[in-house]
């Protein structure tokens, strides 16, 4: 998650992770692939043998019934959908089809900015860079210091120790578990120095933490999760039946799953829904696009793959392509990388919605601005929710893909420098 995160995302092997550029931690135990069949909402539980998702993933409803190893076809949702539902659905997908959509703060500053240094923490994943062109443009517009330090993924304390030596007045971090980091994190707040983060599930709670903010989180993917299932409802008339891929081990990503799940129950009573739920080996290891295959060949009326963040993909077109599977299904999902633009554009994907991490990283420098004139961060919660955009025809994937692969609200920079007086 893009995992959030980012979701987040970890580089392993030339292959991208998710780190919940969107996650709430780093590290995952090790899992084996493990399919499970839900009607609608309704979850069920992993085949024997797996591993226990870690602390902080969302638990499987009581009273679920755990799906027998082999576990293919999904079930009839059974929900009051029909006509309403479809309704709905389409008119979720037309709402955030328009690329216009507003930043998420709308309360200007109160005075100028004291001139102040930040720190951002650059980790080595996918997203990161997009959220340094964010910050290197944002604090151009305060006229503010930027420190970029390099930080290790999973191990950010020493960036933050390193900002904290520097004597910065704000640290900005992405998609990093405040337990990576809680004894530098308590340094900073005895010198004053304020943390800004993004792409993590922890709520913000600055008396005990000293983390301001927490952008991209859960809120986040319980809006786009719901959206992407709204696209295969609305895609299909009504008729989808959707093989949903994703590593359960991120609570993140698991927000957004079950957001997506019951979604579909409330607006598609007659969708079927199969689970398939992998591990951050089988991503590493390239087995992710021969477990979706082995899916399809199994049940040939799936439709529709969702992938729960952009890197799921990797490969899968190829596999399906050899396979003779590709033409059976569409492939879309949540927080695209640039490939999936790509292959939006090649017509070999279908819609991918959009995570803004130059935006993330603007709303940092933002919420550092208003705690630099004592302001309180009363829209924090409100803005966590980013906006979002849903990407469906190849002109507008090749448009983006083009420009970098990062999609942000077009009116961002104006918009943000508008209330700062800038």
């Amino acid at each position: 998650m893009r995992v959030s995160r980012k979701l987040s995302a970890l580089l392993m092997g030339g292959v991208l992770v998710v780190a919940a550029c969107s996650s709430s931690s780093k590290t995952a135990p090790t899992t084996t692939a493990a399919a499970t069949t839900t009607a609608g909402a309704a979850t069920t539980a992993a085949p024997a043998g797996t591993t226990a998702a870690p602390a902080g993933t969302t638990a499987a409803p009581a009273g679920t019934t755990a799906a027998p190893a082999g576990t293919t076809a999904g079930t009839t949702a059974a929900s009051t959908g029909g006509d309403s539902g479809l309704a709905a659905a389409k008119a979720a997908v037309t709402k955030y089809s328009d690329p216009n959509q507003p930043i998420g703060v709308k309360i200007p500053l109160t005075g100028k900015p004291p001139k102040k240094t930040i720190a951002w923490l650059e980790c080595e994943l996918e997203s990161c860079p997009y959220e340094t062109v964010g910050m290197k443009a944002a604090t151009a517009a305060l006229g503010w210091d930027l420190k970029v330090i390099s930080s290790k993924s999973g191990d950010p304390g020493p960036a933050f120790q390193q900002a904290i030596d520097d004597g910065v007045d704000y640290i900005a971090s992405s998609g990093e578990a405040p337990a990576l980091y809680k004894e530098q994190a308590a340094a900073a707040k005895a010198k004053g120095i304020k943390i800004l983060s993004c792409y993590d599930t922890t709520i913000p709670d600055p008396a005990n933490s000293n983390i301001y903010t927490q952008c991209g989180d859960a809120t986040f993917v319980q809006k786009t999760g719901p959206l992407m299932a709204d696209w295969a409802i609305a895609d299909s008339n009504g008729k989808s039946n959707v093989l949903v891929v994703n590593i359960p081990d991120f609570a993140v990503l698991v927000s957004e799953t079950d957001a997506y799940k019951a979604e579909f129950k409330k607006n598609c009573s007659t969708c079927k829904l199969t689970e398939l739920n992998v591990s951050i080996d089988d991503l590493v290891g390239g087995k992710v696009p021969a477990d979706v295959a082995s899916k399809l060949q199994a049940d040939p009326s799936i439709n529709y793959v969702f992938n729960s963040f952009g890197s799921l993909s990797g490969g899968l077109t190829a596999a399906l392509k050899s396979a003779g599977l590709l033409s059976q299904v569409k492939v879309y999902g949540q927080d695209f990388s640039k490939f999936d633009l790509d292959e939006i554009a090649a017509g070999t994907m279908g819609a991918w919605s959009a995570d803004p991490k130059a935006y993330a990283a603007w709303l940092m420098v933002d919420a550092a601005a208003r705690l630099s004139l004592g302001m309180s961060l009363t829209e924090e919660r409100a803005s966590a929710s980013l906006p979002t955009f849903l990407v469906a025809d190849g002109a507008t994937a090749k448009t983006i893909s083009a420009a970098g692969g990062d999609w942000n609200p077009p009116t961002m920079a104006d918009d943000f420098k508008k209330l700062w007086g800038v």
